[in-house]
Parts: structure tokens; sequence; C-alpha cells
């Protein structure tokens, strides 16, 4: 309701949105191709108008930011609250703004603008969102001067506030043009979130498995960062058994994930409870794992978005071959245990046992190497002890 009267009022004063076309919530999000809302050259929208109760409005005060660029005077000159820390990558910055928040300080009526060397390209989506319902967008991720990524909280009629059953992902283009910049919605992939009833087979063997990734920082919606002492304290194993094991400071634990395209979600976390030294962000690093959404492996770092509110856990890999387990311990963690074969001369160790070759030759032109020995009915790919490729009957096993 609050919505609709938003909107009406930007209507009586002659004020219309460029995605007024366009379906509402986040019914756009389902559509095959992305639809156009910008146009370039068109100025910073106006700000709903939002009534705020006055104790709300002291209570959440400390969130507004006062304007600190260009792009922010524009967006705060057109009636919005500037919202979190801006984002900005060479020419591009990404700025948000909310019209007011609800009761517990979570933004309604908010936006993403995007300027482009100091002139406004557009917006992220064709209306103002409010937190927590179908088409909420979370922290916008500017991968480049010319690509941004948002997450967008899809809910179904039945879903907790909590927990949106789906999330779509846009990616967004920055173009330039005689009349200005322009962004454009290029790409929208929806997946699922939250663990299956088998949450221990993951569903895509993706390149952040097997692989140690230690936190760099956790960016909030809200633009606190929290950042840890060191970032070995912080770390994260995503085992091909659909486990995953957590160091969170002085805390260890474990437990099952569920990994499907871009979605990742964990079951609950088994972990010890000592207390920390002050200053840890152990108990507020678990807390955002547990609402993990989806992930996005970029120039190296791995990111795993939130749900709900949202936040952006950033990770990087482990120092010694970029993070990687060594194929030992990918063979032990996928339950192989490390052993001796003999293979082809020209064959290293730890070789491929799904396919023909590498241990196919005759005793004479064989080497003894080590090799990762499966249990039976399985062959390690490289990676990890799989059925999904299953040897001859006289390759290694």
């Amino acid at each position: 309701m609050r919505g609709k009267a938003g909107l009406a009022a930007l209507l009586a004063l002659g004020v219309t949105w460029a995605g007024a076309a366009t379906p509402s919530g986040g019914r756009w999000l389902d559509q095959p191709t992305p639809p156009a809302w910008n146009k370039a050259g068109a100025k910073v929208p106006l700000a709903p108008r939002f009534d705020p109760d006055p104790f709300l409005a002291k209570q959440c005060a400390s969130q507004e930011r006062a304007p600190a660029s260009d792009p922010d005077r524009a967006v705060a000159k057109a009636g919005w609250k500037l919202l979190g820390a801006s984002q900005r990558f060479g020419e591009t910055e990404v700025v948000l703004g909310r019209s007011g928040v609800d009761g517990q300080c979570r933004p309604l009526g908010y936006q993403a603008f995007v300027f482009s060397r100091g002139r406004f390209a557009g917006t992220l989506a064709p209306r103002p969102m409010d937190s927590r319902t179908d088409g909420a967008a979370q922290v916008p991720q500017v991968w480049s001067a010319d690509t941004i990524v948002v997450p967008f909280s899809r809910y179904a009629s039945g879903d907790p506030l909590c927990c949106p059953s789906r999330l779509s992902t846009v990616q967004y283009r920055v173009e330039t043009g005689a009349e200005g910049p322009l962004v454009k919605a290029t790409d929208v992939t929806t997946v699922p979130t939250g663990p299956t009833e088998d949450p221990a087979s993951p569903t895509l063997a993706a390149t952040i498995m097997l692989r140690t990734w230690q936190l760099v920082r956790i960016q909030m919606m809200d633009g606190v960062v929290l950042v840890p002492d060191h970032p070995t304290k912080y770390t994260l194993e995503l085992g091909s058994d659909g486990r995953a094991s957590v160091r969170a400071d002085c805390n260890r634990g474990s437990g099952s994930y569920r990994l499907e395209g871009r979605s990742l979600a964990f079951g609950p976390l088994a972990t010890t409870r000592a207390m920390c030294p002050p200053g840890s962000i152990s108990d507020r690093y678990l807390a955002q794992l547990a609402q993990v959404a989806s992930w996005l492996e970029r120039d190296g770092r791995l990111h795993l978005a939130t749900r709900a509110d949202g936040s952006i856990l950033e990770f990087q890999p482990a120092p010694g071959q970029d993070g990687l387990l060594s194929p030992a311990e990918r063979c032990t963690r996928s339950g192989g245990t490390v052993g001796t074969a003999n293979c082809c001369g020209l064959a290293g160790d730890f070789p491929s046992t799904c396919l023909v070759g590498a241990c196919g030759c005759a005793p004479g032109n064989s080497r003894s190497v080590q090799a990762c020995l499966c249990p039976p009915g399985q062959c390690f790919d490289g990676k990890s002890c799989t059925s999904e490729a299953k040897p001859p009957a006289d390759q290694l096993r």
C-alpha cells in the first residue's frame, strides 16, 4: 500500500519512472529477455514520498551518510537518503538511496543509481524496492568499469521473510554514447536457494571446491565492513563429499552444503563455542555463512552473497598453488588413499585413472608413481574420487 501511494504521488507531480511499463515486483526478473527501462540523458528520478515515524527516523538516523561525491549529491538532491557506502570502479560509481525504513531500519523504497564519469547512467531496477519483498536487490557488485552484477531476492507466496526460495542474479553493462552513458541489464539467471533433501551430493563440480579460502572482508548492506585481524583465522573449505569445513577465529566447525549452478547454501554448521579474544568477528562470520545464497568467482577471489537484506563475503585463496589443495589432499578428502602404481613413463604423480592411457602401458614402459587409490567402483579424475566415469577393468582403481 505504501509503495502504491508513493507511486501515485509521483504521478501527481508529473514524474514517471522509465520502468513504468515493466512488470511490478520481481516479475521482470522472470522475463526471457531483460527489459529496458533506462534512457540515456535522463535525470535521477525523484524519491517516492515517505512520511517517517519520528521515533524510527531518530532510531535509524545513524544509517544516513552525508554526500561525498557529485553522484552522492545528485541522488540526495532528488530526495533520497544515502544508503550504505557507494561502490566505485574506475569512472563507474554505484550509489544506493532509500526513501524510508521499516521497524528494523531495513530500507523501504530504495534504489541503486549508476553513474559513469559523473553522469547518471540509470538505475539497477525498474522501480524502487522494499526489503524482504519479491525483487528486492541485495548489495550490487561492481566488477569493472562496464560490468555490474546484482543478486535479487525472489519470494514465493509461502516463503518466510527470512528466506526467499529463489535468487535472480542480473548482469549489467555500462555503455557510452553521444547522449550520455547508459546501463543495461544483459542477463538474468534464477536458481533455487537452500539445501535440498540430499545436501551431501553437490550437483556442480566447481573450481571453488577442494580449495582453502581465507576471509578478506564482509561488506554489509548498511555500509559496515568487517575485516578479520588475519585471514588465516577465518577459512572455508568445500569438500567433494558435500561437507564444508570452517575456521572462525578460535572456533572450528563443519556441516553440509548444497552447490547447484550459482546457488550455494549451507546446512546447520556444528562448531565449537570457545570465547574468542576481544575484536573477534567469529560469531558474525558464522551468522553470515548461514545466510549465503549464491557465489561468484572473479579475478581469483570468491564472493558469497547472502539472502534477505544482503552482505558480500569476500575470500582469497590460501597461499601456495593459489589456494588449491594438493592432489594427495584431494584424494584423501574424497575417500581415497595415497599409494603407488606402475604407470606409463610419461605419466606424473596422481594421474587420472578415469581415462584410458595413463596407466595402461606394458611393464617395461612403466614406472612407479604416486597415485590415488579410490574405493571400489570409483576412479580419480585429478580432483576427487568419483563414480561418474568407470575405468576399464584393467585400469588402476
